[in-house]
């Protein structure tokens, strides 16, 4: 599987790209917010699962 094969997926998996044709720019600016909340709570998402896996980590290195 090449790399544009795999993105290809991920992209169809989350619905991205989405078209922006005939979006208003009111919209656009609506759209742009949303996907930088969304970008946030990935985000704290990440951070806790790193959280996570560092312990357990250190509960399975002693």
């Amino acid at each position: 599987m090449n790399d544009d094969d795999f993105n290809a997926g991920v992209k169809m998996a989350f619905g991205l790209p989405r078209s922006l044709e005939g979006m208003s720019i009111d919209s656009l600016k609506e759209y742009r917010a949303a996907l930088e909340q969304e970008i946030k709570h990935v985000d704290i998402a990440l951070e806790h699962r790193k959280g996570a896996h560092a312990g357990a980590e250190a509960l399975f290195k002693s």
